[in-house]
Formats: structure tokens, C-alpha cells, sequence
């Protein structure tokens, strides 16, 4: 085990076409496989309700991001650094949806759409900040600055709007409380990566988030399947299920 440091990436050659980390690139790519297979079960409920059109562009995006991360990763020999910066692009914006996701499951208290709002602008702020990140000096030293915005981003978009919105919807409907067990779910990943928790050479801190991730995004389809779109919290003058059972 090592803790606070990475090992050395593992090399592959074959004949003559090089590839590092292969361990990241399965890892992402089980990933990307789950999340596209939940977006395919999630596509013909998507024009039904726009709290599952943004959880399908969710999967969606976070399918495509860790599709193209397998490759940032495998092919870092040739694209350097810059061949992350798809995955991150990706990040950000499966982040955006997972905001306006729950923000739809809130929409009778957002006056005037001001949490979308807000989600849109942190979301081009998140942009701005890795494109000056990445044009520093600094970045040029210590490539994996450039994460640092989209971690935060993350944390801060996936962690608490799921789990603060989730909170106050399980009084309507219970299936919410599978979405905080998401986010429960996905947390470690975010301790091991940047803490860089890694197990094995060949099962690194990537991998093993990864696994965490892989958790959360089942769970969160879970929860999903297990919400009513058509009851409260979407539809106020439909009976809630905590007003059935009194």
C-alpha cells in the first residue's frame, strides 16, 4: 500500500505502440460500459419528465468521460496531459446535469429559477477557472492542478445538491433516501483520490475510486426507478406518500 505519493505508471509495449496504466484503462472503461447501459434504460423515459432528462444526459456525459478518460489515461504517452481535457470537460458538465436534475425535483421552490441559475453560472466559472489554471505556469510543473476546480465542482455539485434536495424530498417520497445513499456511495472515491489512497500497483487510487463511482451511479439508477415522477414532490396536488400513510 502506499499513501500520499503515486507508484510509477505501469508501461506497456506493443510493438512499438505504447500504452500506460492499463489498470485505468479497464476501471474507466467498466465504468463507461454501466453508465451508458443506464442512460439506454433511462432513454425512452427522458422526454416524460425533466428530472429524468437530466439524470439520462447525467449517465450520459459520465459515460463519454470516463470512455475518453480509459484513453487519456492509456494513450498519456502521446496526448500528455491535454488528453484529459475531454474527461474534465465531461466532469463538469455531467455535474451540471446532476444539479438540474434535482433542482426539477424542487422547481416549487425555486422562484424564478434561481438555482438554475446559479448552477449554469458556478458551471462556467468552473470552465474559466480550469482554462486559467491550465494556462499558468504552475501547470506546467504539476499537471494534475488542473483537476483540483472540477474536484471541488464536484463535491460541491454532486455531494451536496443530491443529498441536500434528497433530504428534503424523502418526506414526500422515500425513494430520495437511495440518492443520499448514492452520494454515500461515490464519497469515499472522492477521500481516496485526493488523499491518493492506493492499494496495489496494478489497483491504485484510480481504480479504487473508480469501483466507489461505479457503486454510486447503480445506486443512484436504484433510486431513480424508485421515484414517482408523476407524485409529489413534482406534482403538488398529487397526494404525497408520507400524506397516505398518516
Amino acid at each position: 500500500m502506499l499513501i500520499g505519493e503515486d507508484f510509477t505508471k505501469i508501461r506497456l509495449d506493443l510493438n512499438g505502440l505504447v500504452l500506460l496504466e492499463p489498470n485505468a484503462i479497464v476501471s474507466d472503461l467498466v465504468m463507461a460500459v454501466v453508465s451508458f447501459y443506464i442512460a439506454r434504460k433511462l432513454y425512452s423515459k427522458r422526454s416524460s419528465n425533466g428530472f429524468i432528462k437530466y439524470w439520462y444526459y447525467f449517465f450520459l456525459t459520465f459515460g463519454f468521460g470516463a470512455l475518453l478518460g480509459s484513453m487519456g489515461h492509456g494513450l498519456f504517452h502521446y496526448l500528455g496531459p491535454q488528453g484529459k481535457f475531454p474527461t474534465w470537460i465531461s466532469a463538469i458538465l455531467s455535474t451540471y446535469f446532476i444539479e438540474k436534475a434535482m433542482i426539477k425535483s424542487y422547481e416549487r421552490r425555486n422562484k424564478k429559477n434561481i438555482l438554475g441559475k446559479i448552477a449554469f453560472f458556478k458551471m462556467i466559472t468552473v470552465f474559466l477557472l480550469v482554462i486559467t489554471v491550465i494556462s499558468s505556469a504552475a501547470f506546467d510543473k504539476n499537471h494534475t492542478i488542473g483537476f483540483l476546480p472540477i474536484a471541488i465542482n464536484t463535491i460541491l455539485g454532486v455531494f451536496i445538491s443530491v443529498s441536500v434536495i434528497s433530504t428534503v424530498n424523502i418526506k414526500n417520497q422515500t425513494g430520495f433516501k437511495w440518492l443520499v445513499f448514492g452520494v454515500l456511495a461515490m464519497l469515499p472515491s472522492a477521500v481516496i483520490f485526493l488523499m491518493k489512497i492506493n492499494l496495489l500497483q496494478w489497483f491504485d487510487k484510480g481504480d479504487l475510486s473508480h469501483v466507489f463511482m461505479t457503486i454510486g451511479v447503480c445506486v443512484y439508477y436504484t433510486g431513480i426507478t424508485k421515484i414517482d415522477t408523476e407524485k409529489a414532490p413534482f406534482n403538488p396536488n398529487v397526494e404525497s406518500l408520507t400524506t397516505k400513510t398518516r
